[in-house]
């Protein structure tokens, strides 16, 4: 790949290409559940959650990716159902969750290998990538016990589209090319967010929620 000077002089004074595009990549994610949050009006768990599932479907792909984070979301629901009888510390609850849901990932894994079942490949992902993702189980349980079942889905649903959103822009050859080589994006990127943070208008999600009731205004 043929560097901008600029990205050149970077990459000579100790930071490497792939460190770069993980950094782009992240202040790109986290402008997009800027964005996703106050002009669209989807809620996630967090501006953590999403990046980290971004990056680490990009290492498994979204195949597997969303294969791993189904197995972490069952394996929460099944060990939370039955720990919410027992008193118990949260944190001590979210420890047993977190050996329960070993325990289903290694069963699944081994499966996996026995049976196959079109995801062979699933040897060969980065054991950090299904750790990341393995860390959504916490951010789906502390939304279960503060809100409740619906909200945590209704929550995770974004969640996952926009990680899956942000997994299509930082996988295309394409865009991490132009944006390691136009490092301008950045402050680009601050001066979005600023616009983005003096937002107080109905988000689109509202918009769509409300059309009925703004049309009936416009008719009266």
């Amino acid at each position: 790949m043929e560097y901008s000077p600029f990205t050149t002089w970077i990459l000579n004074n100790g930071v490497s290409s792939q460190t770069l595009e993980l950094l782009i990549a992240i202040a790109l994610l986290a402008t997009l559940v800027s964005i996703g949050r106050y002009i669209f009006g989807n809620k996630t768990y967090g501006i953590y959650a999403p990046i980290i599932l971004a990056i680490a479907y990009s290492y498994t792909g979204l195949k597997y990716g969303l294969v791993i984070t189904a197995i972490v979301i069952l394996s929460t629901l099944l060990s939370y159902s039955v720990l919410r009888k027992i008193r118990m510390h949260y944190i001590t609850r979210i420890a047993i969750n977190y050996c329960i849901l070993t325990l289903s990932l290694t069963l699944f894994l081994m499966l996996i290998n026995k049976y196959g079942l079109t995801l062979e490949n699933m040897v060969n992902i980065s054991p950090l990538a299904i750790v990341s993702i393995a860390a959504l189980g916490d951010f789906f349980t502390k939304q279960y016990v503060k809100k409740s079942l619906k909200t945590s889905f209704l929550t995770l649903l974004p969640t996952i589209a926009i990680s899956a959103l942000g997994w299509f822009l930082i996988t295309r050859d394409v865009i991490s090319t132009n944006i390691i080589n136009n490092l301008w994006i950045i402050p680009v990127l601050i001066l979005a967010n600023l616009l983005i943070g003096q937002f107080k208008g109905l988000r689109i999600k509202d918009l769509l929620r409300f059309s009925s009731i703004l049309n009936e205004k416009d008719n009266a």
